[in-house]
């Protein structure tokens, strides 16, 4: 090796002057193109390897949400009268249509559900839980009630209220949110 580098340094002119020896660029261009390859590799298996982690990531995501948000979770336990002989036909029917339209805005919250955050969700399932045990404990005192007329008129304001409230939430949900 020195006697390498003091032949170069010796001889330093003819290495500034002449041309290098025939097939030099060749084997050069040949090892250029060896590095190159070899630095696309790791790249292309990163690459890979980062879109196959993303499709994992974004399968496991689509069971979680299939799992825990599918029809049979949405919540269905909305008022069932208890005492059916005592309560009347136009209670029932008063019951009946505002349950409907609970039940739809509650599915539809519930879908939008499907598309937010963990944290919102678990909230929001909680508030919907806190309305439909609620309501559903009023709409029994209602059915108990002596009389039938305030009994209907404090049901109907009180499912107001409620379909109010779960329109509010389903309105700030769609803004974000589409079913």
């Amino acid at each position: 090796m020195k006697d390498l580098r003091k032949q170069i340094k010796d001889n330093k002119d003819i290495f500034d002057d002449q041309e290098p020896m025939e097939g030099h660029f060749e084997r050069f261009e040949a090892l250029l193109d060896k590095q190159e390859k070899e630095k696309r590799k790791p790249i292309k298996r990163m690459q890979l390897m980062g879109i196959i982690s993303i499709a994992a990531s974004i399968v496991v995501l689509m069971v979680v949400a299939i799992q825990f948000y599918s029809p049979q979770h949405i919540p269905n336990d909305l008022p069932v009268i208890e005492n059916t002989m005592e309560v009347s036909d136009e209670f029932r029917a008063t019951n009946d249509f505002y349950n409907r339209q609970m039940q739809e805005q509650i599915a539809d919250i519930m879908c939008k559900l499907a598309n937010t955050d963990s944290e919102n969700q678990a909230l929001l399932n909680r508030d919907l839980q806190k309305i439909i045990d609620g309501n559903a404990a009023f709409v029994n005192d209602m059915a108990n009630a002596d009389d039938e007329e305030m009994a209907i008129h404090y049901l109907v304001k009180h499912y107001k209220a409620n379909i109010q409230a779960l329109e509010n939430i389903n309105e700030k949900l769609g803004k974000y949110t589409k079913c």
